[in-house]
């Protein structure tokens, strides 16, 4: 996930094109603020997090077996 720090998007890259289910997006209390199906099995997907404020996000990348989290900067 790049970049890091980012203001309006995030591009999820997925170069071993492994099938993804969703990302889900949570602020640092725990509370769900966006959802992204990942279905369509592309190797890079453009995350818009423009509308969420300044803070530190956390990102559960999600397969059927799966997850992984990844945290990221909004400036």
């Amino acid at each position: 996930m790049y970049p890091n720090p980012a203001s309006d998007r995030v591009i999820l890259s997925n170069p071993q094109n492994i099938e993804l289910r969703d990302v889900q997006v949570y602020d640092l209390t725990g509370r769900l603020v966006q959802s992204v199906d990942l279905s369509e099995g592309l190797s890079e997907t453009i995350i818009d997090v423009s509308q969420l404020q300044s803070a530190t996000y956390m990102f559960i990348i999600s397969t059927d077996s799966v997850s992984i989290t990844k945290s990221i900067i909004k400036e």
